[in-house]
């Protein structure tokens, strides 16, 4: 009998730990190996931005050479779609001509659709104003599952967005207020195991304190995207944010380089992941790579728009910060080293003509 209750008892260790643990992948991590491989891509981003420009040249060719309007409405979209994260003001010069296409097709569906899209980008690149008068436009009425996702997922951002930027608490909390009710609409609408539906659910289950099971919705997101595309560096990026709540340092910055490193190979301009690894790196002292780390991300979000948001801005100044106390403490070391080598030699010196003067007596 006590050999049976100790069995299920190490049964139901052993479930425990299955679940706590999340794989063996995430065990292992070389950090260092990762990062040679971002040096390595980093190197290489030319490369990968012409590949994207070869991308956009063809499909632009085929918008001027196609004479259907609907299938031009798809070409255009993917026009959409690969300025999306690489160059902001090209991104909305598609999203304007997809809501253009689609007025002409008489589709209200599409042109809401495309309005939110629209939108949406407006907000990512901190057009708020901008983005709200392109939400008011939108016919709600007239939008399909997908358009109401892109609606009110634009609405969830916008207002996310407007919140973090303002420096009054009780309007920050009414602006979160709103955003979590758009959130809310979006699980709604959201087809289950889509990205948005993902991000959310992970947002939501991190803000519940429940982990493990962010954690574990995490890994089958990560299973449904494919390795190496900014589908992967998303998914990679909400993992790193699991485990930075867990205090997880080497899985965050794991996760968060893995993310980073997939960006770059995509040759996304609108980047976040690389900032805030340049954060961590400056707080561990690696303030070298920190730096490399830091410029390119700046430099790929100038890019993508010339003005930097809020969070770039800080984090960019994070990292100069750390490196200016870096170099403020070699000082202080080498101005205490060079005051104690001076004393040495003063009483090096005191001593010898001391000597000199003894013998002289004699």
């Amino acid at each position: 009998m006590k050999q049976s209750i100790i069995v299920i008892v190490l049964l139901f260790f052993a479930a425990g730990m299955a679940h706590a643990v999340p794989t063996q992948a995430d065990e292992e991590t070389d950090l260092n190996a990762l990062y040679q491989q971002i040096d390595d891509a980093i190197s290489r981003s030319p490369i990968y931005v012409a590949e994207r420009e070869n991308q956009i040249t063809d499909w632009k060719n085929r918008l001027n050479k196609e004479k259907n309007v609907e299938k031009s409405v798809q070409i255009a979209e993917e026009l959409f779609r690969l300025y999306q994260p690489y160059r902001n003001d090209s991104a909305l010069y598609y999203a304007e001509v997809c809501i253009s296409l689609a007025d002409s097709l008489r589709r209200p569906d599409l042109v809401g659709r495309f309005r939110s899209m629209l939108a949406y980008q407006l907000s990512d690149a901190d057009m708020f104003t901008e983005s709200i008068e392109e939400l008011h436009s939108v016919n709600k009425a007239a939008l399909d599952s997908m358009g109401l996702v892109d609606y009110y997922h634009a609405w969830m951002h916008v207002y996310g967005e407007l919140g973090s930027n303002t420096q009054r608490n009780a309007v920050r909390l009414k602006y979160y207020g709103i955003q979590d009710a758009y959130r809310d609409s979006v699980l709604m609408v959201a087809d289950e195991g889509s990205e948005e539906w993902l991000h959310l659910k992970v947002d939501i289950l991190c803000a519940r304190r429940l982990y493990q099971d962010a954690l574990e919705l995490s890994g089958k997101w990560l299973q449904k995207v494919t390795d190496g595309t900014h589908e992967s560096a998303y998914a990679a990026f909400y993992r790193s944010m699991v485990y930075d709540k867990l205090k997880n340092h080497d899985q965050t910055c794991y996760w968060m380089g893995k993310s980073a490193l997939d960006d770059i190979r995509c040759a996304v301009m609108n980047q976040a992941s690389l900032l805030f690894l340049a954060e961590r790196l400056a707080n561990d002292g690696d303030i070298s790579r920190a730096n490399r780390y830091a410029e390119f991300a700046k430099a790929c979000n100038q890019t993508f728009c010339p003005r930097l948001r809020a969070y770039q801005v800080n984090s960019i100044i994070n990292v100069i910060e750390k490196n200016d106390q870096m170099n403020q403490t070699w000082a202080n070391r080498l101005l205490i080293i060079a005051s104690i080598v001076i004393a040495l030699l003063i009483m090096a010196l005191i001593y010898t003509l001391y000597q000199l003067k003894r013998r002289k007596q004699f």
